[in-house]
């Protein structure tokens, strides 16, 4: 079995990099004062998109599904 390796170092405070196996992900974090939405919000829409993507899949109604 291939065991894969994966590591994170911070470069600086705004980019990190990666380490999956042999190929090393640069990861750069921008941030938006302009923008509205707070963490929360973006956590809640995202939680909530993937929710109703696993209720579509399963393709029972949301009152059926179990939470």
């Amino acid at each position: 079995m291939n065991k894969t390796t994966t590591a994170a170092v911070a470069v600086s405070e705004s980019v990190s990099e990666y380490h999956i196996g042999h190929t090393t992900y640069r990861v750069t974090t921008t941030f938006n004062p302009a923008f509205r939405q707070s963490l929360s919000d973006i956590l809640a829409r995202l939680i909530t998109e993937d929710c109703e993507k696993m209720l579509g899949e399963s393709g029972q109604e949301p009152v059926q599904q179990a939470v």
